[in-house]
């Protein structure tokens, strides 16, 4: 198989003692990092009607009493959880295009992200829909002759419409498909991977870029661009952490530099993410007293170093979670791999669960404290999805179609049956791995 051959003189694709591609045991901590990511997601929304500060471009099926502990948590949260996520998927994005080229990646993740895409956009977002007008019906904001029409003419309804939390699937899906557009590209002409950063002056280069992006558009972080199609500055911001996921699965595709190196980059990650909170806390108080635009205070002083704040506490946090994921968690239970596997249809059917649940919990319960609401929201929303996992997905052939199907006995051989063929040379001429004597005699 033909892959693109990335030049490396920091490290090697090593195979198992077996010949084979590493042992899925070897990054075991990410299965425990993909739940957690997707449990943030959840609480990120569960905390948004509650926020003393809430997010510009933001449209909500109700506002309830703030608080500051859940502005902070929401904001802690926001400040990293995309870039995790981006990280992760360039970096076995990179090793399936490895293993098994362009043409491959295309396929396997149209099927895994177009497919709950559709399943998104016809069935959630018309949930979503209607969840938050209804909401705003229940309340009085609007007038229930809008559940059938759907025209808002209230400022409420001015950033309803888009993709909502499924933009990320998009997004993902065009940085695949310029991924293996570069990789047939590099093939024909050479020239083109000339030029290939280090990991630590890859992580130098999305940091100054990172931070341009967030001077020009400080809201791709500060607030949500909502839109059916990407947005350039999103799109560009997202597609750096793509990218370092990609270096870092060519310069250290073991992880053992992230591994070593976690440690020392928790205290930086915890401080930039601390002076991010609070400046960022600042400027969106400014932002709603004045009229400033967002885009001209991100060229003030205070603009520029909440950008490098946001985007180095995105970096140092991200590498952080994933080296001591590894380095803490050397082996996870059937139930963390279970809950791995129901993140992805957590993350797509938790929004309208939500929304009701803070509806409900503000009309039955309007003197309840906002962080009992919000845990209680949580749960009900982790609870309603796992079930619906279980009874509707887990082993049928609708989650078949959606890839969402689960066992453990799958998951235990899944990555055995992926064998890398092509290894990482610093010579630039890629050389085949030895493969198990099996393997070769099926070659044969």
């Amino acid at each position: 198989m033909d892959v693109i051959p990335m030049r490396s003189k920091e490290a090697t694709l090593t195979a198992s003692p077996s010949g084979g591609s590493p042992d899925k045991s070897n990054f075991a901590g990410l299965d425990a990092l993909r739940c957690f990511a997707a449990l943030c997601v959840v609480l990120l929304h569960s905390c948004v009607p509650y926020l003393r500060y809430p997010m510009p471009g933001l449209t909500w099926s109700v506002k309830d009493t703030p608080n500051t502990v859940i502005d902070f948590l929401f904001w802690s949260i926001e400040l990293f959880i995309m870039p995790l996520f981006l990280v992760l998927a360039g970096f076995f994005a990179w090793q399936t295009l490895h293993r098994r080229g362009p043409r491959t990646l295309i396929r396997g993740r149209a099927r895994r992200l177009l497919i709950p895409l559709l399943f998104g956009a016809v069935v959630i977002l018309p949930l979503d829909l209607y969840c938050w007008v209804g909401s705003w019906v229940a309340e009085g904001i609007i007038s229930p002759i809008k559940l059938k029409s759907l025209k808002l003419d209230h400022p409420i309804g001015q950033n309803l419409w888009g993709l909502s939390h499924l933009w990320f699937l998009q997004y993902l899906f065009l940085y695949i498909t310029c991924l293996a557009t570069f990789a047939v590209a590099a093939k024909r002409y050479p020239w083109i991977k000339e030029y290939q950063p280090s990991l630590k002056t890859s992580l130098g280069l999305a940091a100054v870029a990172a931070t341009l992006i967030l001077c020009i558009e400080p809201q791709v972080v500060w607030g949500f661009q909502h839109s059916f199609f990407p947005v350039p500055s999103k799109w560009l911001y997202s597609g750096i952490f793509f990218t370092l996921g990609l270096m870092l699965a060519i310069h250290d595709p073991q992880l053992l530099w992230v591994k070593s190196q976690a440690p020392r980059l928790a205290a930086p990650a915890l401080i930039t993410c601390v002076i991010a909170l609070l400046l960022g806390r600042w400027q969106l108080d400014q932002w709603t007293s004045v009229t400033t635009e967002t885009s001209q205070a991100g060229f003030s002083m205070s603009g520029i170093l909440l950008a490098a704040m946001t985007a180095g506490s995105a970096i140092l946090t991200t590498f952080s979670l994933i080296g001591l994921s590894l380095k803490l968690i050397p082996a996870v239970p059937n139930s963390v791999r279970y809950l791995a596997a129901a993140s992805f249809w957590i993350y797509i059917v938790h929004h309208p669960i939500l929304g009701l649940t803070h509806l409900d919990l503000k009309l039955l319960l309007p003197q309840l404290s906002p962080v009992v609401k919000m845990l209680l929201s949580f749960a009900t929303a982790c609870s309603l999805s796992l079930l619906t996992y279980e009874a509707i997905v887990r082993t049928t052939r609708f989650g078949q179609l959606l890839g969402f199907q689960w066992n453990s006995a799958t998951d235990d051989c899944e990555l055995k049956q992926e064998q890398p063929v092509l290894s990482i040379t610093g010579s630039g001429s890629p050389q085949p791995i030895t493969q198990p004597a099996a393997d070769k005699r099926r070659a044969a």
